[in-house]
């Protein structure tokens, strides 16, 4: 068999691209290691930006159609110890995840997409050249090869097929590690002392938890941490003794990872694009990865459809401009951002009860711009001087605690300018690597903080 592409993974990244790519032509063979009845079962309720999902265009679902779940508008972030909510409103959609899933499945075959479930990747094909040329799957035991121009890896985590690409391909082939993944456990709970309809979302970022709307229960307590689900549980028991919840009962619990790390500095190479959790494509204030990776692909749909015209090969130099576009928007603000939390959040409850009393870092300015389009001025930066000094006096906040938020202030600004002067084509892209490697040593991880040993 002959395909124009061949996307792995199919869940909300190569649903998207393969609908689209499709719509514009294009062969397409979606491959998915799981069963039709049980792809992406790790959660049942998801939230989803309103605005967002009419941006990208995606599946309407409505009130009775067995994927709507609820909509709310309501979001507040909180304090260490649960005080001074600063609004962040937004329309969000919760829906149930895998019904959802397979909703995006069936919107791309209707535009001729073909899905082979329970087909686990094993390997690219190349040519004489050296280039990608097609992919091995097996599927029941027996293993299949299809031709292909462009093989686009939507695998998730394991990130597969970029992992298994030739050394020197031109692509990073690095494998997350516990350090490098959000492992989030969510608690479905009913509260015990009053029964009103939860319509709202808390978040303390000092724990990375959270408290939102749900489905057949009312509420959800999640939380997200790196190290492991153990490790989550302690910061759990951090955070359940800091923060006063309504008295509630635990009906179920479940478990999920996303990954935190930042993204390739290069998503294609001949005959390939990675996308997706396969491309660490997540909001680096939030861990959502849905949407994020929208915003690559809506690049790579434009780019990649206009190096394919009239059968061509897409190159790494046809696609290389997927990269600079991404890093012009979304990629260098995400990187931003993920250079800033790495340091802010290496701080006790009592400093962050502290700035966020006084509106200091964990300002409404601030907070409302980790969704993009983060600008600060000199009385931002006046304002957090005078504080951080009134907080230094009075004990709220240790010297170390400032020079890792000035670090990461530093830091932040820095790789924002470096994202910005992304090379227009491949030539000069391994100097600016080694720029990038230095400048990501020094901004850290959120790994690099373990305050619960």
């Amino acid at each position: 068999m002959k395909y124009d592409i061949v996307i792995v993974g199919a869940s909300t990244a190569g649903s998207y691209f393969a609908r689209r790519m499709s719509e514009k032509g294009f062969s397409v063979l979606m491959i998915d290691k799981s069963t039709k009845e049980r792809i992406s079962p790790d959660y049942d309720i998801f939230h989803m930006g309103k605005d967002e999902m009419e941006h990208f265009g995606l599946p309407k679902v409505e009130k009775g159609d067995g994927i709507y779940a609820f909509e709310f508008t309501e979001s507040y972030m909180y304090s260490a110890f649960g005080g001074y909510p600063k609004p962040s409103p937004a329309p969000v959609v919760g829906m149930h995840k895998h019904d959802y899933i397979v909703r995006m499945n069936e919107w791309a075959e209707e535009t001729g997409v073909q899905i082979v479930y329970e087909a686990s990747f094993i390997e690219c094909l190349y040519d004489e050249n050296g280039k990608i040329c097609g992919v091995t799957y097996e599927k029941n035991g027996e293993k299949t090869s299809v031709e292909c121009r462009l093989a686009v890896d939507c695998s998730g985590i394991p990130a597969v097929v970029r992992c298994s690409l030739p050394d020197g391909y031109g692509i990073e082939k690095f494998e997350l590690t516990p350090d490098d993944i959000l492992y989030v456990t969510l608690r479905y709970v009913d509260f015990t002392d009053k029964k009103e309809e939860w319509m709202k979302s808390y978040f303390w970022i000092a724990y990375k938890s959270w408290v939102a709307p749900s489905k057949g229960s009312d509420a959800i307590i999640g939380m997200g941490s790196c190290f492991g689900f153990e490790y989550v549980e302690k910061v759990y028991e951090q955070f359940t003794r800091n923060v006063k919840l309504p008295a509630h009962k635990v009906k179920r619990v479940e478990k999920g990872r996303t990954p935190y790390h930042r993204a390739p500095y290069s998503f294609v190479a001949d005959g390939f694009i990675c996308m997706g959790d396969a491309a660490c494509m997540t909001k680096p204030n939030c861990g959502e990865g849905c949407t994020a990776a929208l915003v690559l692909e809506d690049i790579a749909i434009d780019i990649a459809s206009k190096a394919m015209e009239n059968g061509n090969y897409p190159t790494r130099e046809s696609l290389w401009s997927i990269n600079k576009k991404y890093n012009d928007t979304q990629g260098k603000e995400f990187a931003s951002l993920m250079a800033l939390l790495a340091s802010i959040v290496r701080h006790s409850p009592k400093a962050n009860e502290f700035l966020f009393k006084h509106d200091v870092i964990f300002s409404k300015k601030i907070l409302a711009g980790m969704s993009g389009g983060l600008s600060l001025d000199i009385t931002d930066y006046l304002k957090t001087l005078v504080f951080v000094v009134i907080g230094l006096v009075s004990g709220n906040i240790k010297i170390s605690e400032i020079k890792s938020i000035l670090a990461g202030v530093i830091n932040s600004g820095k790789l924002t300018e470096l994202y910005e002067k992304f090379p227009e084509t491949p030539d000069g892209f391994d100097e600016w690597v080694k720029e990038a490697e230095e400048l990501w040593k020094k901004a850290g991880r959120l790994a690099d903080w373990r305050p619960l040993g």
